[in-house]
């Protein structure tokens, strides 16, 4: 703005620094920035191939634990019993980013009814563990929704492949809802300045999810844990605030360019 004021004739870029921004890749839909989905392995059962191991919330309607859909992010969640003949499940995500938080629902259902409720998963990025994650019902039939169980926020900024796998002898429900991945974009382009007389372009917004709050670097995390970012499901009041802070930063934007173009006819 001071360059404006005292060189009008000059160029100006009116330029936004890139910010970090959290993008959803969830259970069921495509990841809307880059139109993957999660890939759910195996398919069907080994001994009745119409026997699906992964459920999705639609697909669900006889199953013995069920999630309230309204609770889940985008209304989807998707789940698998793991059983010992099944030997390995997993869910993979591939995405471009620093960070990534993953997102479970935990069920609580007794032992006493048979069902399994338990959580033991491990997860993988790159091919490597870098995490696990396990849950024991405590017996109270009660969901918990929006349960953080692995994050890392000190990725190198690239193309990952994410898994969540569970194998071994003991039996676990995986009900997974959605991942959130950060990555740096620029907020909106700028405009270009010249002198009088010139046409001044209109910044656009680019960001595409929910604003990112700083997390610890690397977690496993249980339901309790405080380490998270701001879960798009709690994030729509300052994702507005941010988008009317934006609005008022290009209308001061706009307002003073025509005040110096006036000033120099």
């Amino acid at each position: 703005m001071v360059l404006l004021a005292l060189s009008p004739f000059l160029p100006l870029h009116l330029i936004v620094a890139g910010k970090l921004i959290n993008h959803t890749i969830d259970d069921t839909l495509v990841d809307e920035l880059t139109g993957f989905k999660v890939q759910y392995s195996p398919n069907s059962q080994p001994s009745n191939a119409s026997a699906l191991v992964w459920k999705s919330a639609s697909q669900c309607s006889d199953c013995a634990i069920a999630p309230e859909r309204s609770l889940a992010m985008n209304a989807t969640w998707t789940g698998a019993t793991y059983d010992t003949p099944l030997r390995n499940i997993t869910a993979r995500l591939s995405f471009h980013g620093s960070a990534i938080y993953i997102y479970l629902i935990v069920s609580n259902y007794p032992q006493s009814t048979g069902l399994v409720s338990d959580i033991i998963c491990d997860f993988r990025m790159d091919g490597e563990v870098v995490g696990s994650y396990n849950h024991t019902t405590d017996g109270t039939y009660r969901f918990e929704y929006d349960v953080l169980a692995y994050s890392n926020a000190s990725l190198k900024d690239d193309d990952h492949t994410f898994l969540i796998e569970t194998t071994g002898t003991q039996l676990s429900y995986i009900i997974f809802d959605y991942a959130l991945y950060t990555n740096s974009q620029p907020s909106f382009a700028a405009t270009t300045i010249t002198s009088p007389g010139s046409t001044v372009s209109e910044p656009f917004v680019t960001a595409h999810s929910s604003a990112y709050v700083q997390s610890s670097s690397l977690s496993c995390l249980g339901p309790s844990s405080s380490a998270a970012p701001l879960s798009p499901h709690s994030a729509k009041a300052l994702t507005a605030g941010i988008a009317v802070g934006v609005s008022a930063l290009i209308i001061f934007a706009a307002s003073l360019v025509l005040y110096i173009r006036r000033r120099w006819k």
